[in-house]
């Protein structure tokens, strides 16, 4: 069997991107995150400030949502976030697939993965 991919830190987020996240009417099950854009790049979303002001809420997340324009320690920690990212797609980008390619075909809307 292959040996999980350690995801550091970005394992606490359902979605963590550089770029953006968009929705319409789907739900997500945990955190989401955004980072170096800016919250404003998460769209179709409908959220509420904590009164921390260090993240918000959505009913369409079930978790948080963090930006890099919410209160400290948050941008700190995306930053974390995103480089153990960055370093995990490294790492697994360069072991040999054993596992085989394409994932129900490249349609994985419905689909439950695991981490690793």
């Amino acid at each position: 069997a292959a040996e999980n991919v350690d995801l550091g830190t970005a394992a606490n987020y359902a979605i963590l991107t550089k770029s953006g996240i968009s929705t319409i009417s789907s739900s997500i099950t945990g955190n989401i995150g955004v980072s170096p854009a800016a919250g404003t790049y998460m769209t179709g979303f409908s959220f509420t400030a904590d009164s921390s002001a260090e993240f918000s809420r959505s009913s369409q997340v079930t978790g948080r949502a963090f930006a890099p324009t919410d209160s400290a320690p948050t941008p700190t920690i995306l930053t974390t976030a995103v480089s153990d990212m960055e370093t995990a797609y490294t790492n697994a980008s360069q072991r040999n697939n054993t596992e085989g390619f394409n994932i129900g075909g490249g349609n994985i809307g419905g689909l439950t993965l695991t981490p690793g």
